[in-house]
């Protein structure tokens, strides 16, 4: 805020906030608001920016505290009613966050950043709650209505067709799955070719790779800066394009990504773990730096799971990529075994294929386990990404994925407890996969 409306003794402190808020330092900065909102009870504004800065600490019970006080000020409030959404979804309340995002729709303007923002924002509280097709519709519909037009409809039957990915590596990995239902239709129409996959080139051979299982895979080939998305449908929008409303069905493994070059180990050893305990790096950017802190494991309670698992009998190997590779390093994990590398998502599919269990974080990892239908173990914080729902140990997504939560907000330890309980089981004990 600029400090309009408030007295010239205000001044000071909102550029030291501004500071803290530039310097990543969410809570000194939450201070100097929840001060000067005690000095001027009337002004909602200073509620708000004390919950924006408290939920970007990572403490979303405070946040709702400070954004409802603020609306009990100002109903109209648009910062504190998305403030007290992205609330109520981190303290895995989707119902009460679906009722808030739902009113502040016809709100704002389709076309605006606060209006594209909310519409994402819903469409990932309705995966929450498994309302898959209102959320695969919403999603499709984010650059028609940013462009200020309405949705038109996608012909799948088109001689040639382009889809592009868009966001992490993750959600690449996640929605590739929808190539399945698209090309049994085209198939049915006897349509054998013309479908073009554009991706990022660290996943180009992954894909390549692991859908030549297909009848008629795709052309997959390297997206460049330079590629236009206009005549591109990207794969957030391909299921909802599809009209879907569940997931596709999948072979009982739930695999949509396999290749006979991602060949398993032998019998006959330990026990071999390949372990991710960081979310890929966040940059600079507020929200991506709190995600990756919420998700990655201290150091502290990595050297535990580490420890633990050794004195289990298993083999614990460093699958972590990126800036923190150095983590397990530090700890001495295992490097990969002869010939295995991590350049690449398929490489790092076929050291996947090579063990018998793979323990990640919520991280791109996650998706290709699940996606190559391999037995994986996730740790995931107490407010998960509403993919993984917001309870209980499976996924709709993936079916052979173990999901291990916080049984309360920050509590790694009780996560891994859980864990090494199930490790430790006498059908861990014979050395089986899990």
């Amino acid at each position: 805020m600029d400090g309009a409306g408030l007295d010239h003794s205000c001044y000071e402190p909102l550029q030291q906030a501004h500071q803290h808020q530039a310097a990543g330092d969410w809570l000194s900065a939450a201070a100097i608001y929840a001060e000067l909102a005690c000095r001027h009870p009337d002004d909602h504004r200073l509620l708000a920016n004390q919950g924006n800065a408290l939920w970007l600490a990572d403490l979303p019970a405070a946040a709702r505290l400070a954004y409802s006080r603020a609306l009990a000020l100002n109903p109209q409030c648009l910062v504190s009613r998305r403030g007290l959404a992205s609330c109520l979804r981190d303290l895995n309340c989707f119902d009460q966050a679906l009722e808030v995002h739902r009113l502040l729709e016809p709100i704002f303007q389709h076309r605006s950043e606060e209006g594209q923002a909310n519409l994402w924002a819903h469409s990932q509280v309705l995966i929450g709650l498994e309302r898959f097709g209102e959320a695969f519709t919403r999603m499709a519909s984010r650059r028609a209505w940013a462009a200020g037009r309405m949705p038109s409809p996608w012909n799948a039957l088109a001689a040639q067709i382009t889809l592009v990915t868009e966001q992490g590596f993750g959600d690449s990995l996640q929605f590739v799955r929808f190539l399945l239902p698209l090309l049994r239709r085209r198939e049915a129409a006897g349509l054998r070719n013309g479908v073009r996959l554009r991706v990022e080139p660290a996943l180009v051979d992954c894909f390549r790779e692991g859908l030549s299982w297909l009848e008629t895979p795709p052309q997959v080939d390297p997206m460049s800066p330079d590629d236009s998305m206009q005549d591109a449908l990207t794969l957030l929008e391909l299921p909802g394009a599809l009209g879907l409303q569940q997931l596709p069905q999948i072979r009982g493994d739930g695999a949509y990504l396999s290749s006979p070059l991602w060949v398993g180990g032998g019998a006959g050893r330990p026990l071999q773990v390949g372990l991710v305990s960081a979310a890929g790096h966040p940059g600079a950017d507020p929200f991506c730096i709190r995600e990756f802190h919420k998700r990655t494991l201290p150091m502290a309670i990595l050297w535990r799971l580490v420890d633990a698992l050794r004195q289990s009998g298993a083999q614990v190997y460093d699958l972590q990529f990126g800036a923190d590779a150095c983590r397990h390093r530090a700890l001495g994990l295992s490097p990969l075994p002869s010939g295995a590398g991590l350049d690449g998502f398929a490489a790092t599919a076929r050291a996947v294929a090579q063990l018998d269990l793979v323990i990640s974080v919520d991280t791109a990892m996650a998706h290709l386990m699940g996606a190559m239908g391999r037995f994986g173990w996730v740790l995931l914080p107490w407010s998960a990404d509403p993919r993984w729902l917001s309870a209980g140990p499976l996924s709709p997504w993936y079916p052979r994925l173990r999901l291990f939560r916080q049984p309360r907000p920050g509590d790694w330890h009780g996560a891994v407890d859980q864990l090494l309980d199930t490790f430790k089981s006498d059908h861990f004990a014979a050395g089986k996969a899990p």
